[in-house]
């Protein structure tokens, strides 16, 4: 097959599935044809389809369907008949031949019953052949040119009648019900007495049952054949020594008989042979050849007879030679599968033992998936409420951070979150105490909404510088506050921080005393460092993140300071040393007594 015509059958094969009708069966005629010798599987399968698909359109009710339409059915049933008769599906080949007749007669179509019956011709000359009567014929054939030999000597109405259901239901692969028809007419042709075709139909059951697989069974009517056969060719011997009564005066008869005819025929001879030579002596040469001829004939006629007798004795006895082999194969065949069931039962019983253990692990692996699946799902649930416990915790943490955010700044509030334990720490800090001046007799002008509103845009602004300088609101006083750089967090240079914070909180607070957006305040400012201990004081119910030691104390005395030295902004030498650009010489620092202690501090008045 060349390339191009690859590709046209495999372009066909794709096209076929979306043809319909008259078009689809023409494509699968083509395939079965195409395929007949390169691959006969496949060309069964559209075969097949083209027979199913053109019995599907050819209908009695269709009457628009032409007659040369309807040829494509024919061609079907003869394409696939040949494929099948090349396979040696005899059976079926002669099915397809036959519907392919059947149709052409119908449409009387010449070109096709020609092939058809010539298709039925080639199957009969291969079934006639003596390889396949030994092999598939005795599958297909045999019954059918068994039925036609047998019909010609079975006179009796009942026998045939049998004889063609036995071979139908064989046909149909039927084989019980046609062993019954076959064992039906055994026992009516016992009444008979003829044991050459019982033998026939005895061989034909003994095949079926071997087919079948039941060879014990087969050997029986394989033993009663053989000796049908036996007892046929003692008849024809003349020695019989065994049988009933009836058999062997039939015998008897028919030997006698025999006898009886050669013995004429050969007296018949002698005198013919004698009336030749005596019209010879008389020179009657005419009446003389007659005669002699006569006798040449008997002599022929009785040599014929005596050497078909011989032949045929040499036939029945081939004939009990080869069925006693057969019944040692058949015996063979018993052995094996008597071998074969005992092996059976040990693979069976073996893949029993084998089953019950898959079957034990396949329960002990389901039930371990339930568990698994079980534990999956309380994984999923408990996984599930996880995550709905941790976001809530989420937002309740975020919530929290901002509650603590409007209380306490954010260094402060993360702190009080991460240090659950309440362990104290020591920080170096710059405290910046913050007050403002003349606040009561300022208060008392005031309203409490006017008083409020007061503190919130002091206090507004300063908390916002103070917290833009990472600087921590630790205590908001009614007319003061307190404030707290490197606690609980540094931030580099805290006192630097710190100074920054107090400069910008005068300097806005002049912008708004100008501008009037507040009532004219004054504030003092109070700088010191050094290092102060910072936690959670409290009991369990009330706690406040607090920083004490004694450089609290001294920022508060350094801001009251502001009131003797009528400055705003007053700074430690603590304070002083830790800034970048100081805004006066070291000189400047003045020593100044704080209440409550012993010892000066140096300051520095910076505005």
């Amino acid at each position: 097959m060349s390339f191009a015509q690859q590709n046209d059958i495999a372009t066909l094969e794709k096209a076929y599935k979306q043809q319909y009708g008259i078009e689809k069966l023409q494509s699968l005629n083509q395939l079965t044809r195409y395929f007949r010798k390169d691959n006969p599987r496949k060309s069964i399968k559209y075969g097949k389809l083209a027979v199913e698909l053109g019995e599907a359109i050819f209908t009695e009710s269709n009457t628009l369907i032409s007659e040369e339409e309807q040829k494509l059915l024919a061609m079907a049933h003869l394409q696939l008949g040949q494929v099948m008769l090349d396979r040696e599906r005899f059976f079926e080949a002669k099915n397809h031949f036959e519907s392919c007749l059947a149709v052409s007669q119908e449409i009387a179509n010449e070109t096709y019953q020609t092939k058809a019956r010539a298709s039925l011709d080639s199957l009969y000359a291969v079934a006639d052949s003596s390889e396949i009567k030994q092999g598939l014929l005795s599958k297909t054939f045999g019954q059918i040119r068994f039925a036609k030999n047998f019909n010609k000597t079975a006179n009796n109405l009942g026998v045939q009648k049998e004889m063609k259901l036995a071979v139908h239901h064989e046909n149909r692969g039927n084989f019980i019900k046609a062993i019954e028809h076959y064992e039906q007419v055994i026992n009516l042709l016992q009444n008979q007495g003829s044991s050459e075709d019982i033998g026939e139909i005895q061989l034909k059951i003994a095949q079926i049952y071997d087919s079948l697989n039941q060879h014990s069974t087969a050997q029986k009517f394989l033993g009663e054949a053989i000796a049908n056969r036996e007892r046929e060719l003692v008849n024809k011997n003349g020695n019989v020594q065994t049988g009933n009564t009836d058999l062997l005066d039939s015998l008897a008869t028919n030997n006698a008989t025999k006898v009886e005819i050669d013995k004429v025929l050969r007296e018949e001879q002698a005198q013919m042979k004698n009336l030749a030579e005596r019209y010879a002596r008389e020179n009657d040469y005419e009446s003389s050849i007659a005669y002699y001829r006569m006798y040449q004939e008997l002599t022929v006629k009785i040599r014929k007879d005596s050497l078909d007798e011989v032949a045929a004795r040499q036939q029945k006895e081939n004939e009990i030679a080869l069925l006693k082999q057969q019944k040692k194969i058949a015996d063979m065949n018993v052995q094996s599968a008597e071998r074969e069931k005992e092996r059976q039962v040990e693979i069976r019983n073996a893949s029993i033992g084998i089953g019950v253990v898959l079957t034990l692990g396949a329960l002990g692996l389901f039930y371990l998936y339930l568990t698994k699946r079980k534990q999956h799902k309380r994984l999923e649930v408990t996984h599930r409420d996880l995550n709905k416990a941790k976001t809530k915790l989420v937002s309740a943490e975020k919530r929290i951070v901002k509650l603590l955010t409007q209380q306490v700044s954010e260094d402060i509030a993360l702190e009080l979150l991460q240090n659950t334990n309440d362990v104290p720490g020591k920080h170096f800090v710059c405290l910046m105490f913050l007050d403002i001046r003349d606040f009561t007799p300022l208060a008392e002008k005031m309203t409490p909404e006017e008083l409020i509103d007061y503190q919130n845009n002091v206090f507004g602004f300063m908390m916002d510088t103070i917290q833009s300088h990472n600087g921590n609101i630790n205590q908001l006083m009614g007319d003061g506050l307190m404030a707290t750089f490197g606690a609980p967090k540094s931030h580099g240079n805290d006192c630097q921080n710190a100074y920054k914070a107090a400069q910008e909180i005068l300097f806005e607070l002049k912008e708004r005393n100008d501008a009037g957006v507040i009532k004219k305040t004054k504030i003092g400012i109070g700088l010191h460092a050094g290092y102060v201990v910072t936690g959670n004081v409290g009991n369990e119910k009330r706690k406040q993140y607090s920083v004490t030691g004694n450089p609290v104390i001294i920022a508060s005395r350094v801001e009251q300071l502001n009131k003797e030295h009528q400055s705003q902004l007053i700074i430690t030498e603590e304070v002083y040393q830790k800034l970048e650009n100081p805004p006066a010489k070291p000189e400047a620092l003045l020593e100044a007594k704080l209440k409550g202690r012993s010892k000066p501090v140096k300051i520095l008045k910076v505005v």
